[in-house]
């Protein structure tokens, strides 16, 4: 689980020099929070692409739909406190705060291409080439995915006999 910026979604989604390593951070985390506002952000990209003539409009609102589909049960709303706080320590918009304040709230990594949050927040937002090289030499292990409520459970006994053989 990472939160990820609009611009990473505009990555992935909008051919650019930035989405095959948008693909792989998908193939490598394919479960991407985001703050609401990621809306907003999209949908300025969106009007922007048209705007300057490189997308017509149903073009723009297939790949709205398409995100809105993916990324709708992902959203989260930082609280207004977390975010001003964020603002007012490290001097980044409101904007930006609420996606760091997301990644914080759910202790997870941003990834961002914004360098002033790579600065100002280290240790949890990351581009998204520093993410793949610290995901392939640190020997992060993830778990593989499972629904709630559909592992095995296996008795104490039978996993004690088990452990014997």
């Amino acid at each position: 689980m990472i939160v990820v910026d609009s611009n990473i979604l505009a990555a992935r989604v909008l051919t650019s020099d930035m989405t095959d390593l948008a693909q792989q951070v998908e193939e490598a985390d394919p479960v991407w929070l985001v703050p609401r506002l990621w809306r907003y952000e999209f949908l300025n990209i969106l009007a922007t692409q048209i705007k300057v003539g490189r997308m017509k409009a149903p073009t723009a609102l297939r790949i709205w739909q398409t995100l809105i589909d993916l990324l709708s049960n992902n959203e989260g709303e930082p609280p207004a406190a977390h975010i001003l706080d964020l603002v007012a320590r490290h001097r980044i918009t409101a904007y930006d705060a609420h996606f760091v304040a997301l990644a914080q709230i759910n202790s997870c990594r941003l990834i961002t291409e914004d360098g002033e949050l790579q600065r100002k927040f280290p240790l949890s937002a990351l581009s998204m080439r520093a993410y793949l090289d610290a995901r392939n030499s640190s020997g992060w292990v993830r778990e593989s995915a499972a629904p709630y409520g559909q592992r095995a459970h296996t008795p104490k006994a039978t996993r004690k006999a088990q452990t014997v053989r």
